[in-house]
């Protein structure tokens, strides 16, 4: 990226120019870059995966997992240079996610693998 040091005749620019180029600073660094706008479909297979992260973090918070679970699914990720909370996420979405359907059906929660 392009180091910038008197955009457009100034000595800051910041925000949008013509919906096509957003000028911002990073680090003390100004920049300047193309616009992207983000690309979010909203398929079946995406919503059906989205509501099983949304379960799945619910029953890590609202004690569903219990305490000692936890420590196990911690334990059992440390090895793998990841969170308890990331390795259970996996299998909950292994275990709760139907592709044939694209819908989020609950199984169960997984025990600490």
């Amino acid at each position: 990226m392009p180091r910038l040091t008197g955009p457009l005749f100034s000595l800051d620019a910041r925000q949008t120019l013509a919906k096509t180029i957003v000028y911002s600073a990073w680090k003390g660094l100004n920049y300047a870059r193309l616009r992207v706008i983000p690309y979010n479909p909203k398929s079946a297979a995406q919503q059906g995966v989205r509501t099983s992260l949304t379960y799945g973090v619910q029953y890590w918070r609202d004690g569903t997992v219990s305490a000692g679970d936890k420590t196990d699914w911690n334990t059992y990720a440390a090895g793998l240079n990841e969170s308890g909370f990331n390795r259970y996420m996996r299998y909950f979405i292994q275990d709760n996610y139907d592709e044939g359907t694209q819908s989020y059906v609950f199984v169960g929660v997984p025990a600490p693998r």
